[in-house]
């Protein structure tokens, strides 16, 4: 005979059971939502952050590319000193700005339009073509191919996308004296120095879309022309 009472088993969830079941599933998806999210956010930081220093670093690579052809000079020999020769010729492309040792946003220099047997021939006068610069103008940086006003620089950033908030240029000189060199004593003041110069060019930008990225890049090159100031007597 069966009992009285029989215990019946259990069939599925119960309502607690359930509820406690779909609160830790929530806490589960609610969890690795954030971290993903968190994963996505950080990627997209560190493209941008690789976009503005790739884009930093063209820049600074093509100023830099530039600037080691400044006093570039179709007649160099010219310049070379040899006995009995007379006075040896100056190079009129040698100047730069800024010409001193100090911090600059504008950079200029100058370079010789004749190539080796091509015309026109070099007439070492110094013309606004031959006249180069890189300056910084609201966000974006410009490179201009000549001092004529009427031409339009060219944009070297993108100011959609980056944001260059500082740009500057420090020019290191390290004077060698050579006036050991000269047969008669020079006068104090007017020996000939060779100026060794070394450009150091600074760009700092920011990302256009996410002005918290905010990269600078540093590069540095010295000029292959030196320049010779003073003259023996």
């Amino acid at each position: 005979m069966p009992p009285l009472n029989p215990r019946r088993r259990q069939r599925g969830l119960s309502l607690v059971e359930a509820m406690v079941g779909i609160t830790v599933g929530l806490i589960v998806v609610a969890g690795a939502t954030l971290l993903v999210t968190a994963q996505i956010t950080e990627h997209r930081r560190l493209m941008m952050e690789t976009q503005v220093q790739q884009d930093l670093r063209a820049a600074g690579d093509l100023v830099l590319t530039e600037l080691r052809r400044a006093g570039t000079w179709e007649q160099a020999n010219n310049s070379v000193w040899a006995p009995g020769a007379a006075a040896p010729a100056s190079n009129p492309y040698s100047n730069l700005t800024p010409a001193a040792a100090g911090d600059s946003t504008t950079i200029t220099y100058q370079v010789t339009a004749a190539g080796r047997g091509v015309s026109p021939a070099e007439d070492n006068i110094v013309s606004a073509a031959e006249e180069r610069s890189f300056f910084l103008s609201g966000t974006t940086l410009y490179y201009r191919l000549t001092a004529d006003a009427d031409v339009a620089a060219q944009p070297l950033t993108d100011p959609n996308s980056l944001k260059i908030t500082d740009f500057k240029v420090k020019l290191l000189v390290q004077s060698v004296p050579l006036d050991s060199f000269c047969n008669v004593p020079c006068v104090a003041g007017t020996c000939p120095v060779q100026e060794v110069r070394r450009i150091v060019v600074s760009i700092t930008g920011e990302s256009v879309s996410k002005p918290v990225v905010v990269r600078n890049v540093e590069v540095s090159t010295r000029l292959r022309n030196d320049r010779i100031v003073g003259s023996c007597a």
